[in-house]
């Protein structure tokens, strides 16, 4: 390979390289122009999104306004109103302050934007490729962001569905909204229905908000805490134990209003929660910190989601400190959760040596197709089984969900699934966003034969699978609505991952565990793995020497 001579990027080229670090997907445009309102002191947002985000972002706020002199240069790198010297870098407070969010857009999109200052006598327009003309516009400035990457194929598609799309912007606009209660937002996405947040100045105002985007169940049970080291201060809203999650979906973290994701953050709330909560569930929070701006650097990472803490120890241990005294105010964890246990023959299972079981691959055959006798039920989860005179521990909540799972999926391939109606029908609080996606995807619920409709303050259950039937209504729908807003619309894939996260039920009598190994017939290589045979010289050996 031979090498040219060196030369300068062209400016459109050079623009369209640090959009790729700026712009990933439509949600990146509207988290710069909203955090442009933000900065400009606006107090009422609004935001109108088309196609997705392909065809048009459009944010509007009621600012502070630019001057026309500047506006050439809101279109220019390296221009901004929020950095003038070395020593303001390390005392950054705006959300904004690189001077390329808007560059970067314009250059992979058709770009206008209208600006009026208060002091000015109209408003003033400026496009990507022509000068400032006059236009009608209120205080304030109103961008608009068409054919998003018209002009570089390739990254327009990598764009995921509409749908994810769609998601990924509600979800950049929650985080805005629940970093800003002092401010209004509007957005209206797609025909999903518009979403109309006001300021939020109160305790309950805000708690409010908190409930129309993580849902009032999370209000409901949140603990308040807050509490100050030096000058450092951490105050917000935390789940107890008992109101465990399957998925990350509230988990918002603000440092001086900005929205972070950091690993010191993330690992100091996990430890908070260490031994608390039943394996692969999590915390909910809404949290924000706030320090002085010499002992944090945002100045990290283009999109700043990213910080480094002059004194990260002192972060560190000020989190988990203030959220385990909290925790230690919460009602203890609600019997029924797959906390850890410790008994001989479980340790025995566990140390079984791994060559045994590859010796013998067919103890769940042999369960099945021998004679066998049901011997004892241990923590109403395992079933301690003798075949032919050798003791098998069975994992019958794993290996019974696993059948559930077979026949809900089974059942949707077929078209045999069969719905039950709800004797009253139940509704449940939700967020805007949880009653908007239930409205979308009513043929997917149809198909899963589950009849959910939005109703006045929630979500009206009326008929869920007969198959879930003695599933907990609220995990239930709690389940679906994430698998809904994180995952594909095929129903089989939505069912199989449903079936996943359910909780796993006790097994309290020889009747039901009879049952459930009986429905293991035909089905052995799917639940293998919850079967463990142990020989009498391994349990021998657990009480020698």
């Amino acid at each position: 390979m031979t090498t040219g001579r060196i030369h300068p990027l062209p400016l459109y080229l050079a623009n369209q390289i640090a959009a790729g670090e700026v712009v990933e997907r439509p949600a990146s445009v509207v988290k710069e122009l909203v955090e442009n309102s933000i900065d400009a002191s606006a107090d009422n947002i609004e935001v109108t999104i088309e196609g997705a985000g392909r065809q048009l972002i459009r944010v509007s706020d009621n600012g502070t306004g630019i001057h026309p002199d500047d506006l050439p240069l809101a279109l220019s790198r390296h221009a901004t109103s929020k950095l003038s010297s070395t020593e303001q870098l390390g005392m950054i407070a705006s959300l904004g302050f690189r001077g390329e969010a808007l560059p970067s857009i314009s250059s992979v999109s058709q770009l206008t934007l209208h600006s009026r200052q208060a002091d000015q006598p109209c408003a003033w327009q400026i496009t990507t490729d022509q000068d400032p003309i006059p236009s009608a516009h209120p205080q304030g400035t109103m961008v608009e962001v068409r054919d998003l990457f018209f002009n570089i194929p390739a990254r327009r598609r990598f764009l995921r569905s509409d749908k994810t799309e769609q998601q990924h912007i509600a979800t950049t606009l929650n985080r805005l909204a629940l970093s800003q209660f002092d401010v209004a937002f509007r957005w209206q996405i797609d025909k999903l229905g518009a979403i109309k947040l006001p300021a939020a100045i109160s305790q309950p105002q805000k708690l409010q908000r908190i409930g129309k985007i993580c849902g009032n169940s999370f209000v409901r049970d949140a603990l308040y805490l807050e509490q100050s080291y030096q000058d450092i201060d951490i105050h917000g809203w935390i789940s107890p134990p008992s109101a465990h999650r399957a998925q990350t979906d509230v988990q918002y973290f603000f440092i001086n209003g900005r929205v972070i994701r950091d690993r010191l953050i993330n690992h100091a709330i996990r430890q908070a929660y260490d031994g608390l909560l039943p394996e692969g569930r999590q915390p909910g929070y809404v949290l924000y910190l706030t320090l002085p701006l010499d002992k944090i650097d945002v100045n990290v990472h283009p999109t700043k989601h990213e910080v480094r803490f002059r004194e990260a120890r002192l972060v560190h241990g000020l989190i988990t400190k203030a959220l385990q005294e909290t925790l230690n105010t919460a009602q203890p964890p609600q019997p029924g959760f797959d906390s850890p246990r410790t008994t001989i023959i479980q340790e025995a299972a566990a140390e079984y040596p791994s060559k045994h079981e590859a010796r013998q691959p067919s103890a769940a055959e042999q369960v099945i197709t021998n004679k066998r006798q049901l011997s004892a039920i241990l923590h109403q989860r395992y079933a301690l089984v003798d075949v032919e005179s050798e003791p098998t521990l069975i994992d019958l909540q794993q290996a019974e969900q696993i059948l559930k799972q077979i026949a809900f999926v089974s059942a949707i391939s077929e078209q045999t699934l069969a719905s039950r109606p709800v004797l009253v029908p139940l509704e449940l609080p939700c967020s805007e966003a949880q009653r908007l996606l239930i409205g979308q995807h009513q043929s997917i619920l149809s198909a899963l034969a589950f009849d959910l409709r939005p109703g006045q303050n929630g979500l009206v259950i009326k008929a869920i699978p007969t198959l879930l039937a003695q599933m907990d209504l609220r995990q239930l729908v709690e389940s679906l609505l994430i698998q809904l807003a994180t995952t594909n619309t095929d129903p089989i894939d939505i069912a199989k991952n449903i079936a996943e996260t359910l909780p796993l039920s006790p097994v309290i009598s020889h009747a039901q565990a009879e049952k459930i190994l009986s429905e293991l017939e035909g089905n052995e290589a799917s639940v293998k793995h919850c079967y463990r045979k142990l020989d009498l010289q391994s349990l021998a050996g657990l009480f020698s020497g």
